[in-house]
């Protein structure tokens, strides 16, 4: 009898949490081409392209397993960026108007109390660059937040002759130096959350003209079992997966997906469409 060869096992990444597929069920793994979409077909089948005289077709897991697609988690992200900006030019133009015409400032004075401070401290990515790149609004953030606390300070130290000077210093380095390397900031944020969070991979299945999109390829390496999912009564909730596996390299549990139901589910798709 000849002895069953031990394949690695392909690992991915879905909305944050690992999955892995057996790679003997893979033939080929491509970043996610240009497609065309298919007229009346399931929500997660998303599209389909050519491959070597070839046309596959594609089944989104996010969508299959209920989770926001990854274009909308994406242009989400980009909307929450772009209301940060408006945020701070709301910001900016009130500053202006305490300066000019007096009355109180009432927006927030701590860099950690407006809605992206809140927000910054609380984001968390494995991705060093993104973290490496929000780091730098760290600090124009703060400055542009201790401006208003200078302005009140100014009207209230500052003797007449002194305070308009004083106040047009402040404004001039807000709206000069503070506010514009945020604005760029931000913008380049967008910029890098696209071409780096999102690095959708195709891995086409041996044998069939069927892939599964995921969002990025983590690693390729043997895993240990941990536990069969026959008895588990998730498995009724979700019937592509199979057992829970877990690797000496990294943390947390791992997800195998169960190539009979994928092939099963490719099988009916193919009748109705």
């Amino acid at each position: 009898m000849e002895k069953e060869i031990k394949c690695p096992y392909i690992i991915f990444k879905i909305a944050g949490s690992l999955y892995c597929i057996n790679s003997k069920y893979i033939s080929t793994i491509l970043q996610l081409p240009e497609y065309s979409t298919i007229p009346a077909a399931p929500a997660n089948v998303t599209g389909m392209f050519k491959y070597r005289n070839q046309v596959i077709n594609m089944m989104d897991l996010r969508i299959t397993f209920g989770l926001k697609p990854i274009v909308e988690e994406c242009r989400d992200f980009e909307q929450m960026i772009d209301a940060r900006k408006q945020d701070h030019i709301h910001w900016v133009n009130e500053l202006e108007r305490y300066i000019k015409e007096g009355g109180s400032f009432t927006l927030a004075k701590d860099s950690h109390q407006c809605a992206f401070g809140k927000w910054y401290d609380n984001f968390t990515t494995d991705n060093q660059s993104i973290m490496n790149h929000l780091k730098k609004i760290e600090e124009p953030h703060e400055k542009l937040h201790k401006a208003a606390a200078e302005a009140e300070d100014c009207k209230r130290d500052c003797e007449n002759c002194q305070e308009s000077e004083c106040l047009q210093t402040v404004l001039k380095r807000v709206k000069g130096e503070s506010m514009p390397v945020i604005l760029k900031l931000l913008d380049q944020t967008k910029d890098l959350f696209r071409s780096t969070i999102y690095k959708e991979m195709v891995l086409i299945l041996d044998g069939i003209q069927w892939g599964i999109v995921v969002d990025e390829i983590v690693a390729v390496e043997d895993l240990d079992i941990i536990s069969e999912r026959h008895e588990d009564p998730m498995v009724n909730h979700c019937s592509y997966l199979g057992r829970v596996m877990e690797s000496e390299k990294r943390e947390g549990l791992i997800f195998e997906l169960n190539p009979e139901t994928l092939m099963a589910k490719f099988r009916d798709l193919e009748l109705t469409f």
